[in-house]
C-alpha cells in the first residue's frame, strides 16, 4: 500500500479547503430557492459523471474486485449518509453550527483507530476527546431551545459517516483508483438520492427546465458546488491513497475554518458566542489530537 504521508498531508489541505466551500454553495443555492437535497444530487451526479469519464479516459476498469465489495459498500453507504445528512442539516440550522457539529469526525476517527488500524489512542488522546465533546456541549446547550433538532440530528449523523467513509477510503484505495471509485460510488448513491429529491419536490426538481424556476443566482450556485465537489472529492480519496486515515484527518481541521469563514463573509450569519467558544474548544482540541500523534510518530 501507498504510504507517502507528506504528499496525503498536501492532499488533505487542499481538500479541506475547497470542501469548506460546500455548505456555503449549498446554503446560498437553497436561499435563492434550491432545496439542499437537490444540490445533493447535482453535486452526486456531476462527479459520478466527471470520475466515470475520466475513469474511461485513462482506460481503466468500471468493476469493483471481490475483495473490495466490503469497503465499497461501506464507502458507499457512508458517502449516502454524508451527503444527504450534513448538507441537509443547513437547511435547518446555520453553517457554522452545521460545520462544528459535523467536526467532531476527526476525534471519531482518533477513537476508533485502534480497532481499525491497530493502534491505542492512549490516555491524552482519549482526554482531547472528551475535550472537544464539551465543546459540542457548550455550543449546543445553551442555545438548544433556540435551533432546530433536526438540523443538530443531520450534522452528527454526517459526522458520523464521515468517520466511515475515511476508514473504508482507505482500504478501498488499495484495489482502486478515486476516479474509479468515487465514479462508482456515487453512481451507486445517485438512485435513493434521486427518489428522496422527488419525493421532497412532489415530483418535481426545481433546477430542471419546466420546473418552477430557481433564481439564476442558485443556479449558479449549483455550478460552483459540482465543480468545487469533484476536485474536494479526488484530493481526499488522494489524501487517503497516500496515508492512513488517522494521518491526513487531523489537517482536516482547516475546513471548519474555512466553512465558518466564508459564511460571515459572505452569508451574514452570525453565531453566538456560546457557539464560537464551543467551536473554538473543538477546534483547538483536534489540533492537540494532529500534534499528538505527530510526537507519537
Amino acid at each position: 500500500m501507498i504510504n507517502r504521508a507528506g504528499l496525503g498531508i498536501a492532499c488533505a489541505l487542499g481538500a479541506a479547503a475547497l470542501y469548506g466551500m460546500v455548505p456555503n454553495f449549498v446554503r446560498a443555492a437553497y436561499v435563492n430557492g434550491i432545496p439542499p437535497i437537490e444540490s445533493t444530487l447535482f453535486r452526486t451526479l456531476v462527479l459520478a459523471v466527471a470520475f466515470t469519464v475520466i475513469a474511461l479516459a485513462k482506460g481503466e476498469s468500471l468493476s469493483v474486485p471481490k475483495q473490495a465489495i466490503p469497503s465499497f459498500l461501506v464507502q458507499s453507504v457512508s458517502t449516502f449518509i454524508v451527503s444527504v445528512a450534513y448538507l441537509g442539516s443547513v437547511q435547518f440550522i446555520p453553517v457554522g453550527l452545521a460545520v462544528i457539529i459535523f467536526f467532531l469526525f476527526p476525534v471519531l476517527i482518533m477513537l476508533l483507530a485502534p480497532v481499525v488500524e491497530g493502534r491505542s489512542p492512549g490516555v491524552l488522546r482519549v482526554l482531547v476527546a472528551l475535550v472537544a465533546f464539551t465543546g459540542l456541549g457548550i455550543a449546543v446547550g445553551p442555545s438548544f431551545d433556540g435551533v432546530d433538532i433536526r438540523g443538530i440530528l443531520l450534522a452528527a449523523l454526517g459526522s458520523a459517516g464521515a468517520t466511515l467513509q475515511f476508514f473504508s477510503g482507505r482500504a478501498i484505495s488499495r484495489y482502486l483508483t478515486p476516479a474509479v471509485f468515487g465514479g462508482l460510488v456515487h453512481a451507486a448513491i445517485l438512485p435513493p438520492i434521486v427518489l428522496i429529491a422527488f419525493l421532497a419536490g412532489s415530483g418535481t426538481l426545481t433546477f430542471l427546465p419546466g420546473a418552477p424556476v430557481a433564481a439564476m443566482a442558485g443556479l449558479i450556485c449549483l455550478a460552483g458546488l459540482g465543480a468545487v465537489y469533484v476536485v474536494a472529492y479526488m484530493a481526499q480519496m488522494l489524501a487517503l491513497r497516500f496515508a492512513p486515515a488517522s494521518t491526513v484527518a487531523p489537517f482536516f481541521n482547516l475546513e471548519p475554518v474555512v466553512t465558518t469563514a466564508i459564511a460571515a463573509a459572505i452569508l451574514g450569519e452570525r453565531l453566538q458566542i456560546n457557539q464560537y467558544a464551543g467551536g473554538a474548544l473543538i477546534l483547538a482540541a483536534l489540533v492537540a489530537s494532529s500534534l499528538l500523534g505527530n510526537r507519537k510518530k
